[in-house]
Order: structure tokens, then sequence, then C-alpha cells
């Protein structure tokens, strides 16, 4: 007797196309290709909906690629130039991405660092990050350039972290020492 070989069902021929799909999806995610990897997802979700468990998995790649391709996004941004910096650290710090945005902000004080507005968000955001010194530094800095800047930091928030320091009472409150 010879044995015939026979077609596959065709449950399982689309199964076999949904696993090859889920395997190319996890190479490209190996690669760190996200737009691939999504592509491949995508079109497992749209086709096979009979594949529960292959669904959730792939829905969980999905997930993973989106956020791996929004952050690939977000630190895509180069600022270009003085204001673009400023601007771009003030937005991280905004964020509580403090050590970006201090970062950013010292590429921002090489380019103007007398510049009033850069110094105090220097000092700012240094005091967020917990870098005292670097803070009272870039405050009195700031100070120095605008005295409007003592007022402004004795009711600013970010200077709660070293409100009670006795260098940030000098500065900000020159009578009272």
């Amino acid at each position: 007797m010879s044995a015939k070989k026979t077609a596959p069902a065709p449950a399982a021929r689309r199964s076999s196309a949904a696993l090859e799909l889920y395997e190319k999806a996890v190479k490209a995610v190996g690669k760190r290709d996200y737009d691939r990897a999504r592509d491949h997802l995508d079109a497992l979700i749209a086709s096979h909906s009979d594949e529960r468990e292959l669904l959730e998995r792939a829905r969980s790649y999905r997930a993973l690629c989106e956020r791996a391709i929004a952050e690939s996004k977000r630190t895509a941004f180069r600022p270009k130039g003085f204001e673009d910096l400023l601007n771009h650290g003030v937005y991280l710090h905004n964020r509580g991405e403090y050590a970006e945005a201090l970062k950013v902000l010292r590429q921002a004080a090489e380019i103007h660092p007398k510049n009033e507005h850069v110094l105090y968000c220097l000092a700012a955001t240094a005091a967020r990050a917990g870098d005292t010194a670097s803070a009272l530094k870039a405050l009195r800095s700031a100070v120095a350039a605008s005295p409007a800047n003592r007022a402004q930091a004795r009711s600013d928030s970010d200077f709660d972290p070293i409100r009670e320091d006795e260098e940030f009472i000098e500065i900000v409150y020159p009578q009272a020492s």
C-alpha cells in the first residue's frame, strides 16, 4: 500500500499562517523593528480571530511595539538652538524627567551662560533633581541676572526640596541674613 499525502485541513493552514505571522513579528521585535512587528501583529489580529491564545500574546506584543515606537518618537526630538533647548528643558522638567532636563538646560546655558531664564530653570530643575549645590549656584546667578527671580523663587514649589537650606534663605531673603 502506498501512503497518499493529504492536504492539510483549512483550519490547520490558517493556524500555520497565524503562527508564521506571529514568528515574523517576534523576530522583528528581537531586531527592534517595531514598525514591522506591529504590521505583522496587525495582520495576525485582523485575519485570525479564531486563534484566541495566539491573539492574546499578539496583543501584548503589539502594546509593547506601540510603547517602543512612542518612546523612540519622544526621544528622537533634537533641539536646535538656544530657544529649542530652553523650551525642551522646561518640557522635560514639567514631565518630571529632571536628569534629562538638566542635560538639555546645561546645553542651553553653554550657549547663553548669563540668560536669566535658563539660569532660573537650571536652579529649579536641579532643586527637584536633588542637586542642591547646582541649584543654589544657578539660583544665585539667576538672581544676579535679574533680582525679580528672588521673589519668584520665594513662592516657587520647585524649590521646596531646598527651601530650608541656609544658602537658599540667604539668596531669596537677603535682608534676613
